[in-house]
Order: structure tokens, then C-alpha cells, then sequence
């Protein structure tokens, strides 16, 4: 009788600890189907940026100026406040006028004189474009270069002591408002 309660406390045994599994890497099966399991699919973050063609107003902020090289950062974007892209058609004017308070031995001072350098750039006619502008990493904002600038040869030696520019950039449908802005003393 010994005999028979060893033998169904072995098979009870057996079947307990003989169904277990250490290894966590096998498939996963129900009912004899394995269970594919999918990882997540990482969507990009979707820009809500818009396309210097596609945009229908186009305004921009002045974001740095640097009077001595004319370089110039600043930030495109739409009345709805998106970035706006792929600027690429300008035109940017700097100016060089006297000292406002220094006094003029000239007749006819009232009419103050300035010095001008313009750079423009029309992508149909690429070639001829003067000046680099660039996107930077962040949407909307872009960097200028006025390649050799030079308002100082325009006038006497030392005249030039205030710097403003205009900036306009073009799209198919749209420009912004040209606006004179100083250079930050």
C-alpha cells in the first residue's frame, strides 16, 4: 500500500513542477498560435509650419543685427503665428546715416544724407544672388550674411554712426511689410 501512495505523490509531483518553464524568451502560444507582439510605431512630430509659396501674409521680427559685419538673424511667420520655411527670395537694404547730433557745415543739412547697400536675391535668377541666407535649426528663423558690406567707403572717413535695415522677403502669394530698424547700440 506504501507502494501506491509513493507513486501518486511522484506523479503529482511530476505534474506540478514539470510544467514550469525558466526560459522567458520562448513565444507566447494560445491555443497553438504564436502571439506576434508588435512594437510601437513612433510618429515624428507633425510641424505646423508653412511654406514661404503657401503662405498669404508673411511678417517678420528682427531678432539680432550686427552693425560692423551686417549680420542679421530674424523670424519669419504667418498672422496665425506658424513658422513660416523655405525663404529664399529677398531683398535687404542697410543704410548709414551721420551722427544725429553732430552738426552739419553743410547748406541744405535738414535734408541728412545716408549711404546705402543692397543685397537682393530672386531664385528664378539664383546666379546673381548677393548675400547668404540661410534657415537655421529652429523653424521660422534664418540667418543673413551681407557678404562684403561696406557702407563706410560710401562716405568720409568716420560719418557713418548709425546703421538701420530693411528686409523684405517674397513668396508666390506674399511679402512683408518693408520696416527700417536700427542696429541695437
Amino acid at each position: 500500500m506504501k507502494i501506491k501512495y509513493l507513486s501518486a505523490i511522484l506523479a503529482s509531483s511530476l505534474l506540478i513542477f514539470g510544467c514550469g518553464s525558466d526560459n522567458d524568451d520562448e513565444d507566447i502560444i494560445v491555443d497553438d498560435t504564436p502571439v506576434v507582439v508588435v512594437p510601437p510605431v513612433v510618429v515624428d512630430p507633425v510641424s505646423e509650419a508653412v511654406d514661404v509659396n503657401e503662405a498669404t501674409d508673411i511678417s517678420m521680427q528682427l531678432d539680432s543685427f550686427d552693425a560692423a559685419t551686417g549680420a542679421l538673424t530674424f523670424t519669419l511667420s504667418n498672422a496665425d503665428g506658424k513658422a513660416i520655411t523655405n525663404a529664399s527670395d529677398y531683398d535687404i537694404v542697410y543704410f548709414g546715416y551721420p551722427d544725429p547730433a553732430s552738426p552739419s557745415t553743410k547748406p541744405k543739412a535738414w535734408k541728412r544724407w545716408h549711404v546705402t547697400q543692397s543685397f537682393q536675391c530672386d531664385q528664378t535668377d539664383s546666379a546673381n544672388c548677393v548675400g547668404v541666407l540661410e534657415e537655421t535649426d529652429i523653424e521660422g528663423q534664418y540667418t543673413f550674411n551681407a557678404t562684403d558690406l561696406d557702407l563706410e567707403s560710401k562716405a568720409a572717413a568716420g560719418a557713418v554712426e548709425v546703421f538701420k535695415v530693411a528686409v523684405q522677403i517674397h513668396g508666390s502669394n506674399a511679402s512683408n511689410e518693408i520696416t527700417l530698424i536700427a542696429a541695437d547700440e
